[in-house]
């Protein structure tokens, strides 16, 4: 994304046939990516402010292997903007997250994961001895300070549910669409023999916030009478968990009396209440109706003692995500996503035009503001520099590192990464991410392609050489050039191209695709005859479309993807997120389904097909690698399918995490080669002498075994 964001100049980009500078990539160290070194770059969430602005705590995350499979172990961080960089303040072996500030900044509390539960913490930070708050009575998904300090609010799924568990039945069995699991506001007073009180326990409770006054906690929910929209948590009474979609309302409750008000409740989405500095106004964020990913929304604000919300001036991607309000509530911070990047802007309480705040050519991919309104805090992160976080005073925009987490990568060799921009054939100017091979190759390079989930979400400017299920880093080093594409249907270019799709998955985001391609080739950055491609949960579903629809790609990976949409409509834990995109469900769409599912052009496929899922992935379920699978092996096509043990949609496991990477690393080695090479999985074998698949030979491999071979250490 360009630096500032300057409301996209739409007219200008239009004249534009493809853009992107031709100039060899620099090379800024000798020291090479491997894929244990991608597996020991931090991650940083979490980040939140102290009252003052002149703290900040965060959370970071490793991966850590070990003779169990690992695991990814959150640390709380704390930050003093004046003092030392951020050190470590939880213990090594716990997983953390959630750090607050107590209002006068003397203490923290966060969440800590157990074996069954996750805690409520208190930490003193002038004495640094923690104790626990809640001892395993449910799970903690959140917490804040009342503001002036003697409580903790906190959102919580309370222990000992039946679960749906019959009277007299012993037997371990989940029950679909039955009370229980659903997550209740409470509030532990900090002093004397404190007891847990339930404030809001009839409904299901998600992001919540003090009044400066301490008087009401305002929260996103969905009203106990509100019709079922996704499967999990509903109830037969009819109460559903805010999971699916964006399907939210915003209530207030008052703490004394525990009486509920709705604030905002329409047939659209409200999420991400905020209150003013002075307590009189509530901002949040609405959607259109219905409540949807792909809906256009913006800040509203309404008087907290009654009365109409008005509307904030509209955002250029119209998908603003709440920060927090200015000093003396002049304005309210959002942080939205701008093409390959994300930026924050300053929306006047005036309803003026927004104002970009973060004048940088790094993306924002986390931000935060103080109590005060007077700092801003954030995590910025680019294609060649690992995430790290900063605070600026608001308004004077200049961030001063307060972390060094990563800074051992600043000596790794990275290929360069720019953005580039195509024409469609309607004349849609496009864009992605085209990254170089880290050492100049002669001729146009063999190209991977990695298409992004969602599918509203987009291909952005995060560190080439973090943890991913494709280790890109190491792909760039290996002499691969990558392209990232956002296609239509993606996120960061308005409600329009993020509802382009709707109801033609496959059409024009896969024309896109052949364009941007088409593009890459003309200008000799891409060699035709040498690509791959590969992608994750949307992503896996474009890539098993590709394959069935062209043969340039001479190898595919598929992630976790949807290759029946008949199927995966009814199964998955979204039961309407297929029929948002297409119009009804399955059984009114059926045939225009099944048109648009990769499944039922699985004759056409010859390209060698990698599929990696989890088992128990509950949003795309494992059934649907199985379908596409199954039906590749009969036909003869080269192919494996990798079952991932412990994982749903997410894989969370280093050790299995490391497996995804090595065995997309060796997939695209074998039938896309640059060079020839062992690999962990297929040993002692060149790669061109496996050219072509003409065994047909395929298999289901539970990780991180195949073929009786274990993953080697170092990549």
């Amino acid at each position: 994304m360009p630096a500032a964001f300057r409301f996209r100049l739409r007219a200008v980009l239009a004249a534009v046939a493809f853009l992107c500078a031709c100039a060899a990539p620099a090379i800024c160290s000798e020291k090479a990516f491997t894929i244990d070194d991608m597996l020991r770059v931090a991650m940083i969430d979490d980040l939140r402010l102290s009252a003052d602005g002149k703290r900040a705590a965060f959370t970071v995350t490793r991966a850590v292997l070990d003779g169990q499979g690992g695991d990814l172990r959150s640390r709380v961080y704390l930050a003093d903007a004046a003092k030392a960089l951020a050190r470590p303040v939880t213990p090594e072996r716990e997983v953390c997250e959630k750090p607050t500030f107590s209002p006068d900044g003397s203490r923290l509390a966060y969440l800590v994961q157990t074996d069954d539960t996750t805690d409520a913490v208190l930490l003193p930070l002038t004495t640094g001895h923690a104790h626990r708050l809640t001892h395993g009575r449910g799970d903690v998904l959140d917490l804040a300070f009342a503001p002036n300090g003697k409580g903790l609010a906190m959102t919580m799924v309370m222990g000992g549910a039946s679960g749906g568990r019959e009277t007299g039945c012993d037997a371990d069995v989940d029950v679909l669409d039955e009370e229980g699991g659903a997550a209740g506001l409470y509030l532990l007073p900090l002093s004397g023999q404190g007891t847990l009180r339930g404030l809001v326990t009839d409904r299901d409770v998600g992001g919540f916030v003090f009044s400066p006054d301490g008087r009401h906690i305002a929260f996103e929910t969905v009203a106990p009478d509100a019709p079922p929209r996704g499967r999990r948590g509903n109830t037969v009474s009819g109460r559903a968990q805010p999971q699916d979609a964006a399907q939210t309302d915003i209530a207030m409750v008052d703490v004394q009396t525990g009486r509920v008000v709705p604030v905002a409740a329409t047939a659209a989405s409200e999420a991400g209440p905020s209150f003013s500095p002075d307590g009189k106004w509530l901002a949040y964020v609405a959607t259109s109706a219905p409540g949807f990913y792909y809906s256009a929304a913006r800040v509203m604000v309404v008087p907290t003692t009654g009365g109409p919300a008005r509307e904030l001036a509209a955002t250029p991607n119209a998908r603003p995500e709440m920060i927090g309000w200015s000093a003396g509530g002049g304005a309210v911070y959002v942080r939205e996503v701008e093409g390959t990047g994300a930026v924050i802007l300053a929306l006047p309480f005036s309803g003026g035009a927004p104002r970009v705040v973060s004048d940088t050519p790094r993306m924002v991919s986390q931000a935060a503001v103080s109590a005060s309104g007077n700092t801003l805090g954030m995590v910025l992160v680019d294609s060649d520099l690992p995430p790290e976080a900063y605070l600026t005073p608001a308004g004077r925009f200049a961030p001063k590192a307060v972390s060094a987490v990563n800074r051992e990568f600043a000596g790794y060799r990275l290929g360069k990464t720019q953005v580039v921009r195509w024409k469609a054939s309607d004349g849609t100017v496009l864009e992605g991410l085209y990254t170089y091979p880290a050492t100049p190759v002669s001729g146009p390079p063999p190209l991977l392609v990695e298409l992004h989930g969602g599918p509203a979400v987009a291909a952005d400017r995060q560190y080439l050489g973090a943890l991913n299920y494709y280790p890109l880093a190491v792909f760039s080093e290996r002499g691969y050039a990558l392209f990232q594409p956002n296609v239509r249907g993606s996120d960061g270019y308005g409600p329009a191209f993020r509802m382009a799709i709707k109801g033609d998955w496959g059409g024009v985001d896969f024309a896109d695709l052949q364009s941007g391609l088409d593009a890459l080739v003309a200008r000799k950055l891409a060699d035709p005859k040498r690509m791959g491609v590969m992608g994750w949960s949307y992503g896996g579903f474009l890539t098993a479309w590709a394959i069935g629809h062209t043969d340039r790609f001479a190898a595919a990976s598929i992630g976790a993807g949807i290759t029946d949409l008949v199927s995966q409509s009814g199964s998955m834990d979204l039961p309407d997120f297929i029929p948002l995109y297409f119009g009804g469900e399955a059984y009114e769409r059926f045939q225009t389904l099944f048109d648009h599912s990769p499944l039922k052009y699985a004759a056409s496929i010859k390209t060698p097909t990698l599929f990696q899922h989890g088992v128990a992935d509950e949003r795309v379920p494992f059934t649907q690698s199985l379908e596409l699978y199954t039906a590749l092996s009969r036909l003869g096509v080269p192919t494996k399918l990798a079952a991932y043990p412990r994982s749903g949609h997410d894989v969370t496991e280093p050790s299995l995490i490391r497996d995804l990477m090595v065995r997309n690393r060796d997939w695209f080695a074998r039938y896309l080669p640059t060079a020839p090479m062992e690999t962990a999985f297929f040993p002692g074998v060149a790669p061109d002498e496996t050219q072509g698949g003409k065994n047909g030979r395929s298999d289901v491999t539970g990780s991180p075994v195949a073929n009786g071979t274990r993953t080697r250490p170092g990549s």
